[in-house]
């Protein structure tokens, strides 16, 4: 395995570790290392890989492996930004993955939307609104919502629940593949 995907699946497992934690954990006495590799694959310092990484711009071949059913860990993004690009908390998911690029893990923080609750844990990958039937959405308002898509003769809508009322001004952050419904510890 090449060193770069190495670091990235180090990266994977602990998105806010540094670099010098990850030379730490490959086992190189100096940081300078971790640098030559990423810039070797044309990333100019941690901040950047570390996007591409997380975001699913750079897939190294072990990474891609996961995508083949393997369990692999997703990152939680907190909030977004005013572009829709995720903002991640540092904390990873173990989720087992059946699709590739770009994926991440996002908390639905409410309202109950499509038998969605809070707290749901939602599978975001890239927007493909031809074959997707929810999508995560930035409203104008910039905060994140959950809209069904429809697909019509004209082209795919964005419904907003629970009125089902159009929606042509929310743009599409990523289709939700996947929901996981975390439950509660068991009291006894």
């Amino acid at each position: 395995m090449d060193v770069a995907d190495k670091i990235a699946d180090v990266i994977l497992s602990d998105p806010s570790v540094s670099v010098r934690e990850i030379a730490q954990r490959l086992g190189y006495a100096e940081e300078k290392t971790i640098y030559y590799w990423m810039n070797k694959r044309g990333f100019h310092g941690i901040r950047p890989f570390k996007r591409a990484v997380l975001t699913g711009q750079y897939r190294g071949a072990s990474i891609a492996r996961e995508s083949s059913g393997r369990p692999g860990r997703l990152p939680v993004a907190e909030r977004f930004t005013k572009t829709g690009e995720p903002i991640y908390s540092g904390e990873t998911l173990p989720i087992t993955l059946d699709r590739g690029r770009g994926l991440f893990v996002w908390r639905h923080q409410g309202p109950v939307e499509a038998g969605i609750l809070i707290g749901d844990c939602l599978v975001i990958g890239p927007a493909n609104l031809a074959a997707a039937a929810l999508v995560l959405a930035m409203t104008p308002d910039h905060l994140p919502a959950i809209r069904h898509v429809v697909q019509t003769d004209a082209g795919p809508l964005l419904l907003a629940y629970p009125e089902a009322t159009l929606d042509s001004v929310s743009r599409p952050i990523g289709t939700i593949l996947q929901v996981l419904r975390l439950l509660p510890p068991a009291t006894m």
